[in-house]
């Protein structure tokens, strides 16, 4: 039996694509870490991220969806964005004595 090499396509910092999916991937690990990690105690950590990844899902889309779709996926990330906030505002009020 002989190995086989699959050469994949060179990946180019300079594709906006790219780079977009490069830090989704990025965001991602972070994610997968906190939650393995740090399940409580990083919770506001893990809210920033999931802001951060909202972001650049916007970023993602702007890339790849006509002007419709794309000013759907921003009031989908400004809505999650309120919830965000909402949320985080909820734990200080339970941090509270």
């Amino acid at each position: 039996m002989t190995a086989q090499i699959i050469e994949f396509p060179v990946r180019r910092h300079g594709d906006r694509l790219v780079s977009a999916v490069m830090r989704l991937e990025g965001l991602v690990r972070e994610v997968e870490c906190l939650a393995a990690e740090q399940p409580a105690d990083g919770l506001d950590r893990l809210l920033t991220v999931i802001e951060r990844l909202g972001h650049r899902l916007v970023e993602s889309a702007s890339l790849l969806l006509d002007d419709h779709a794309n000013g759907q996926v921003r009031a989908a990330f400004k809505s999650l964005s309120a919830k965000i906030a909402d949320t985080r505002d909820a734990f200080d009020e339970l941090g509270d004595p």
